[in-house]
């Protein structure tokens, strides 16, 4: 299962960046944070955790990986930051992500997945 997350994390930050391509800010949002999503998922499946719900995932992440000290406290700020605008940008039919927005995302994003990569690996 670990594998199988990552991958989809894998294959959603390559959709995220094709999005980003084509300047479509909201469905890169969207790919960002799912591919940091399954990369937490993979944390939590390696380490025997499991939330039913994106809020439950946010509190199991700072819980058991930023209040430790596993993971910088920016970086689960960021997953925080990045799940309110996916569902702004899902959601919100007068809110659309501006270019500034997403490219505020795109380096967290990448640095989030690699830390959780380095994790799963110890």
């Amino acid at each position: 299962m670990v594998g199988l997350e990552l991958d989809k994390s894998t294959h959603f930050m390559a959709q995220a960046d094709m999005m980003c391509d084509l300047k479509q800010w909201d469905m890169a949002a969207n790919r960002y944070y799912y591919a940091c999503f399954h990369a937490v998922q993979a944390l939590f499946v390696h380490n025997g955790l499991a939330a039913r719900r994106h809020a439950g995932m946010l509190s199991q992440f700072g819980l058991h990986f930023v209040k430790t000290g596993l993971v910088e406290d920016r970086l689960g700020s960021f997953l925080t930051r990045m799940e309110q605008l996916r569902q702004k940008g899902d959601y919100n039919c007068v809110f659309s992500i501006t270019e500034e927005e997403l490219c505020t995302i795109v380096e967290p994003a990448h640095e989030l997945i690699e830390k959780i990569i380095a994790l799963i690996k110890g």
